[in-house]
């Protein structure tokens, strides 16, 4: 997404009377983008506040001192290793967390769990997962859900519309009625076959982490 553009749509979200935090990735590692800082630096400015969640292979020394008290809350995913204390000493001045176990969805081994999931969601509502955040994806569309990933709903692209059409335009409010309904699951692929572990349900599998990431880890990170 062109800079500009990432820039119109902060600007958006605060018109729209948004204060709150704000992601800057949803189906990648955010350090990936060197626009990360710049973008998070403008949030701030705009009274929003930027947080990271990374699987931390990106990370440097460099990177953490831009980072550190200006990012104020960092997530490190269960695919980095490190306990709670070491990442503190790490980051001094932002506020961070471990991944201490993952949600098993859709990629659960264990078929039977994923099958009775499904059967427990059969013929009820949906009405957590689309209102808790407002995706945007990197080429401007719109994401009824974090399981959404090919429009499933036909919403609005932000290259095309502001953020205001999106959210009260009425594609989307005609798919939060509709999925608000008893039943309504079996009429979408998608949603048919939907475990709805959101929130705090599912499958967790706990992270067995080493407390110090090992040598060669470092070196490969160059932290």
């Amino acid at each position: 997404m062109p800079t500009e553009k990432v820039y119109d749509l902060i600007n958006q979200a605060v018109d729209m009377g948004w204060q709150g935090p704000i992601h800057f990735s949803h189906y990648s590692e955010p350090l990936v983008d060197p626009r990360f800082m710049d973008f998070s630096r403008y949030a701030l400015k705009k009274g929003l506040t930027p947080e990271l969640f990374t699987n931390g292979s990106l990370l440097t020394k460099e990177l953490v001192k831009e980072i550190d008290g200006v990012i104020p809350y960092v997530v490190i995913s269960f695919r980095s290793p490190g306990s709670q204390r070491f990442w503190e000493t790490v980051f001094k001045k932002s506020r961070v967390r471990i991944t201490k176990s993952y949600q098993v969805l859709i990629w659960n081994p264990r078929k039977d769990l994923l099958n009775a999931a499904i059967m427990r969601a059969k013929g009820t509502p949906c009405t957590g997962p689309p209102l808790v955040a407002f995706r945007i994806n990197y080429d401007g569309q719109m994401s009824f859900c974090y399981s959404d990933f090919n429009n499933e709903f036909g919403l609005l692209n932000a290259a095309d519309h502001s953020l205001e059409e999106l959210w009260f335009g009425e594609e989307h409010v005609r798919a939060i009625k509709e999925m608000a309904q008893p039943g309504s699951r079996e009429k979408r692929a998608l949603c048919r076959v939907c475990p709805q572990v959101f929130p705090g349900k599912g499958t967790y599998v706990k992270v067995n982490r080493l407390p110090v990431p090992p040598e060669n880890w470092w070196a490969a990170n160059r932290l």
